[in-house]
């Protein structure tokens, strides 16, 4: 977690807007549902959005290594 909050750091946004974007383009997630109880989580969590241009690919090539849970291809037989 440490390293993922520092790479979000480094990369000039939160970790949880980090962690949105990477969602919304990781091919694998078909869905991102948002879990906002309040207007205000709602609201910062749609903010994340303004940060697109950040989450390049080696940003993404950076939260694979370290999650180190990139799922497999499909097998073929």
């Amino acid at each position: 977690m440490e390293r993922l909050a520092a790479l979000a750091s480094n990369t000039g946004m939160p970790i949880h807007h980090m962690a949105l974007l990477w969602c919304l383009s990781n091919k694998n997630v078909s869905t991102v549902i948002l879990g906002a109880s309040k207007q205000s989580q709602l609201v910062d969590n749609l903010s994340a959005l303004e940060s697109r241009d950040k989450l390049t690919g080696e940003v993404r090539s950076q939260i694979e290594e370290i999650l180190q849970n990139k799922p497999a291809g499909p097998l073929r037989y």
